[in-house]
């Protein structure tokens, strides 16, 4: 593995199971030398991405929190829903998680927390969660292109089934189009006990994104709520897709200022 390559498999070891790496571990687990390990945590140290912990190891480094600040500060997605995560969670009463279709994972980028109370929400901030559990996640499954849903088949076979999936890919194929066609998805319990997600599509022209999700207590439930949980969580969800394409036209408009 390049050197290169490896650094960032370095970072992508850090885990809350795991917060930190100790240079023995890594040369066991790469099956490296202890030179090359050496070298690559050196690296990632001196750009600030890790930190050495006296007697015990290495930890993510302040730079990891720059860049979280900057994603914060500056992500377009995240611009995009501004104020309008705001508004949802005050008008459903329910956890709003604005999510970014990562690899084979979602990530939580925003979360907004309504009036709701003793609400446990898994899918918070920061924390990467598998593609095929709860609403959030699924209606991501449900929008990838065909190529990308095969190499998830080939890779997590057993995992989907595990979750509930269908065991055949055609089937498989045939179910996640009706999600798709639908435009949202409703579960109740698949994630977090006594929780009901809501969640739509989001993206940037034919570009997906992540999703849009609303989390309410299933206690609290009614047909009308649901359907207005429903209506507010798709208008949201257009207004920032909305606000994503003005942003593409003005970057448009500049770059042709540019070149003339």
């Amino acid at each position: 593995m390049p050197g290169t390559n490896r650094a960032l498999s370095i970072l992508g070891l850090f885990s809350q199971d795991r917060p930190v790496i100790t240079p023995e571990w890594l040369i066991r687990e790469l099956a490296v030398s202890r030179a090359s390990v050496y070298r690559d945590l050196g690296e990632l140290a001196a750009a600030g991405l890790i930190e050495r912990v006296a007697d015990r190891g290495y930890v993510l480094g302040p730079k990891v929190v720059e860049l979280d600040r900057q994603i914060r500060l500056a992500d377009p997605l995240i611009q995009a829903a501004g104020e309008l995560l705001d508004r949802l969670a005050g008008e459903t009463g329910g956890a709003i998680l604005l999510c970014r279709f990562h690899g084979h994972k979602v990530m939580c980028i925003q979360q907004v927390n309504g009036h709701n109370p003793a609400l446990s929400v898994s899918y918070e901030r920061g924390r990467a969660m598998p593609l095929y559990r709860g609403a959030t996640s699924k209606i991501i499954l449900a929008c990838l292109p065909q190529a990308q849903l095969k190499q998830l088949w080939t890779a997590e076979r057993k995992t989907l089934i595990a979750a509930g999936l269908p065991d055949d890919f055609a089937q498989l194929v045939k179910v996640l189009r009706s999600i798709r066609d639908v435009g949202y998805y409703v579960t109740e319990g698949e994630v977090d006990p006594d929780a009901m997600g809501f969640a739509v599509p989001l993206r940037d022209g034919e570009n997906l994104l992540g999703s849009l999700s609303v989390v309410m207590p299933v206690a609290l439930m009614t047909d009308t709520l649901r359907k207005s949980t429903l209506s507010r969580l798709q208008s949201a969800a257009g207004r920032i897709e909305g606000r994503l394409q003005d942003q593409r036209e003005k970057a448009r408009a500049m770059k042709k200022t540019e070149t003339t």
